[in-house]
């Protein structure tokens, strides 16, 4: 997996490349709400934009015509030279949502399981076969 490349078409627009396989462009406007409707309208292909907080970057889903369109999801739209793009408002990545002082983990350890696992590391492990 790649991380997506915004760079400038040769017709003047800003874009969005997808370089892992296939190289795609897509138009640097995020396609959802009305404009979705529009971009059914005009055959635009799209692809739909599966945030992937584990590695930090979006990975692009291509869906064919109206089927698998999520209304509630975010698209690009392919890139075509010449045409206008149907939105305009940019995507964002949503926020890391974390709280000041605490871990990125489910839960903090507790002293007896902190007290464990240093016995566990600073034992030698023929030791730890005789309990």
């Amino acid at each position: 997996m790649c991380p997506l490349i915004v760079t400038r078409c040769s017709c003047g627009q800003y874009i969005i490349q997808d370089r892992e396989n296939l190289w795609e462009s897509w138009d640097y406007g995020l396609v959802e709400g009305d404009d979705l409707t529009v971009a059914i309208i005009l055959e635009r292909p799209l692809t739909r934009i599966i945030w992937l907080p584990s590695v930090g970057y979006p990975l692009l889903r291509s869906v064919f015509r109206d089927a698998g369109i999520k209304p509630d999801g975010q698209y690009l739209a392919m890139h075509e030279c010449g045409h206008a793009r149907i939105s305009l408002k940019p995507w964002k990545p949503p926020k890391r949502e974390r709280q000041p002082g605490k871990p990125w983990g489910g839960r903090q350890p507790t002293e007896k399981e902190i007290s464990e696992f240093k016995w566990i590391w600073t034992t030698p492990f023929s030791q730890l076969k005789k309990k």
